[in-house]
């Protein structure tokens, strides 16, 4: 920082890490500042910077290091000096532990830990692990994230310490009297914004939802408005966001979302920040109180609203709002609707969430589903934003109803996706000569849970099991994992190397699996992971027990079509010779079995996500039937164009029957009698 900075700010003084805490002084980080979040990166840059001070004193040059700076604001405490610190709590706070590692390392207790208390202390919610750790105590369990941190840093300050004792010697003589600051102390809201203003002034990154907040303290002040208080409404904020453990770029999310549905719907001009945004919106001579006070509430609304959805994993159609937010908490992507559940939640927090209809939150469940989910129905991941934020900010200012959001949502997928059936079906399946991979589908999870629901007598399933991973031994329930039904590196080639391993890449080879079972199945055929699984004492999904029954059928339909007596097949002659039965049977057991799991996940997909009231475009849909629909159906090794179709699905016109022999609707319809499947065709009035 040059002079002129320093002649800007009045109450600066220049001082040592150990000055800092002399005459009584103490300190501690408010609970509405940003939590510890300090990485490798950081530390790093922490150690170099001390390693090349200790290289310069190491050649006789009385030197020292500038460390930046500590803003602090007086608290009122009898007998003592205290302060609140306002930036800066990164570094102290880093530095603090490692004072305390280093001052262990030679058998001393750090100054900062005289009896009776810690002269810096984090926000209180994070405070017992970081008291343990300056303590030289093991800490219990961790809660937030910003604890976590201080794990992690703790565990590379010990890793950089090292065992040498002449060497930890002279570093702590280096943080305590080479490391130096500039220490200001502010006595108004208004000098704390002047100081924040200067120090992005001159480059330092601050996030977006500091320099809003500092924005916000500063413009409070200057108009004189006591309530909302901001430095409370930030200590609910921080501590929504400690307890449910948000992930970087979560606290920027959130903030956007609430911008876009409050101030600025639309595609905002290059480089168009929300700070910008915010400034423009509630600037010191344009902002009223009301906007002002809206845009506070909203935000910790939001904030709020991000949380319970963070923690939603209860799909009871008893609490429809908690089943919603559930099934948005486990979407692969959010942000293009996240404005308007922001705006929904707001508009509804004053009645019981618990009990109340979830007609616009399902609404857009379904709606970003549709447009966002199924594998390829937008090209690009914004491709409706523009349309849903301007909706969202509409809904928010009250100009559209709840009837007017669900009818505008059905209008957008609509219009996007003209005939309903056909998408869903078609962005589900595989044709012949398409590449993708339904294993990479990162909608696949929820996908494969929702049916999983759609399976079970309750329709209720326990989402947070998606979100397990292996090695979280602390939780009860098994994590589940994705299973290819035929596996990708089965001992047999034949089905991996038929048509570019299609069967192995399609929907209806991958079901959920719990974590244990999967662990022990091989790359066994059907029947050695049926006698796998039987075996094993896991409790299996429900759609581990119908892959198991359409493994069953598939079977059936194989040696019906093997036997040659079904001139609805094929020719009737004599059963195949063996290298034929070689050739053809895994394939078309596998190829049966992904048609009849399809069938059945489409049927559910078409009833999950249709939009209130979408009427159909005359399709219905049929099932799925990927063996040729002419000649020999069991001799897949000979098929070709004239008898195959490219599409594996069998989609008609509502009210139309098979008339022609050969084709695959009549296949189809003779495989449904030989199999005992009675199923209606899926249309919608």
């Amino acid at each position: 920082m040059t002079t002129s900075h320093l002649q800007e700010i009045p109450g600066a003084t220049y001082t040592t890490f150990k000055q800092l805490f002399g005459e009584s002084r103490s300190f501690e980080v408010p609970d509405f500042q940003r939590a510890y979040d300090w990485g490798e990166d950081q530390l790093k840059d922490l150690f170099r910077d001390i390693e090349r001070l200790d290289r310069l004193v190491a050649t006789g040059r009385n030197v020292s290091h500038f460390c930046g700076t500590i803003i602090c604001t007086p608290l009122q405490q009898p007998q003592s000096v205290k302060y609140a610190v306002v930036d800066g709590q990164q570094r102290l706070t880093t530095l603090a532990l490692l004072h305390a590692k280093l001052s262990s390392k030679i058998g001393v207790r750090t100054f900062l830990c005289p009896e009776g208390a810690l002269l810096f202390t984090p926000q209180k919610g994070d405070a017992n692990v970081f008291t343990s750790l300056m303590q030289g105590d093991t800490p219990g369990k961790t809660s937030t994230l910003a604890q976590e941190k201080y794990l992690k840093a703790a565990d590379e300050i010990k890793k950089w310490v090292g065992d040498d004792i002449d060497r930890v010697t002279q570093i702590l003589e280096h943080i305590e009297h080479r490391l130096h600051f500039i220490f200001f102390v502010l006595h108004d809201d208004l000098e704390v914004a002047k100081v924040f203003e200067t120090i992005n002034n001159r480059g330092k990154p601050l996030s977006q939802m500091d320099l809003v907040k500092n924005h916000l303290i500063y413009l409070a002040s200057a108009k004189g408005w006591k309530l909302p208080d901001v430095n409370e409404v930030w200590r609910r904020i921080n501590h929504l966001s400690a307890s449910t453990q948000f992930v970087d770029g979560d606290v920027d999310t959130v903030l956007r979302a609430v911008v876009t549905a409050q101030f600025k719907p639309g595609r905002r001009k290059g480089g168009e920040s929300d700070y910008a945004v915010v400034l423009r919106n509630l600037g010191v001579d344009t902002a009223d109180y009301e906007t002002f006070k809206t845009f506070l509430w909203f935000l910790e609304s939001s904030f709020r609203t991000h949380a319970e959805m963070r923690l939603a994993n209860n799909s009871d159609p008893k609490t429809p709002v908690t089943r919603a937010l559930t099934f948005l908490n486990h979407h692969d992507v959010v942000s293009g609707v996240l404005p308007l559940i922001f705006a929904r939640q707001f508009r509804r927090e004053d009645k019981d969430a618990s009990t109340q209809k979830a007609q616009v939150l399902e609404s857009i469940e379904i709606a970003n589903f549709r447009l966002y989910g199924l594998p390829g129905a937008s090209a690009r991941s914004d491709s409706h934003n523009v349309t849903l934020h301007r909706l969202a900010h509409d809904y928010f200012c009250g100009s559209k109803s709840d009837d007017d959001v669900v009818a505008d949502l059905k209008a957008l997928v609509t219009k996007a996706q003209k005939d309903g059936i056909a998408e869903i079906v078609k962005h589900l399946t595989l044709d012949d000569g398409e590449n993708y991979d339904y294993y990479s589908w990162p909608w696949l999870r929820y996908f494969l849970a929702r049916f999983e629901e759609h399976l079970l007598d309750s329709q209720s399933f326990d989402f947070s099991r998606l979100r397990l991973r292996v090695g979280q031994g602390m939780r009860t329930n098994d994590p589940l994992t994705i299973e290819h039904i035929w596996p990708q590196n089965a001992d047999k080639k034949m089905v991996a190397e038929n048509k570019d391993g299609q069967q192995i890449r399609r929907l209806g080879n991958l079901m959920l699996l719990p974590h244990r079972l999967n662990v022990q199945l091989g790359n066994g055929d059907l029947e050695i992971k049926e006698r796998q699984s039987a075996a094993a004492k896991v409790s299996l999904l429900q759609q581990n027990k119908h892959a198991k029954e359409a493994a069953r059928k598939a079977k059936e339909f194989c040696v019906h079509l093997s036997s040659r007596k079904d001139e609805k097949f094929g020719d009737k002659k004599r059963r195949f010779n063996t290298p034929t039965l070689e050739a053809n049977w895994d394939i078309v057991r596998v190829r049966t079995l992904c048609d009849l799991r399809e069938e059945q996940m489409i049927r559910f997909a078409l009833e999950a996500w249709r939009i209130p009231g979408e009427a159909g475009s005359g399709h219905a849909f049929e099932g799925m039937f990927s063996l040729p629909f002419e000649g020999e159906a069991f001799q897949v090794d000979k098929e070709h164009v004239s008898i195959k179709a490219r599409e594996n699905y069998v989609l008609s016109i509502k009210g139309a029957k098979a008339v022609n022999k050969k084709s695959a609707a009549a296949r189809l319809e003779a495989r449904q009698e030989i199999l005992c499947l009675a199923m209606e065709p899926v249309y919608w009035d």
